[in-house]
């Protein structure tokens, strides 16, 4: 089943210095991680790059960690 953004549950926003916008940061649940690597959570400087990202690099997760958590459950 593929991840959908849930903003109040997934990502935490930080306001940074005035003329430097805010950080976010997505912190997947469990049962998915990035493409790339075997990582849950990554930073990023807009939220159109959080979107951007949802929609090309996070995939399902059957790590251990994911696994005891998911267990029985639908991703």
């Amino acid at each position: 089943m593929a991840y959908k953004l849930n903003i109040k549950r997934d990502l935490d926003i930080t306001p940074l210095s005035y003329d430097e916008g805010n950080e976010y940061f997505l912190w997947l649940p469990f049962g998915y991680r990035f493409s790339d690597d075997l990582v849950h959570c990554r930073g990023y400087d807009t939220l159109a790059d959080v979107k951007k990202s949802v929609k090309t690099d996070v995939i399902e997760c059957d790590c251990m960690e994911c696994s005891k958590h998911t267990r029985g459950t639908a991703v």
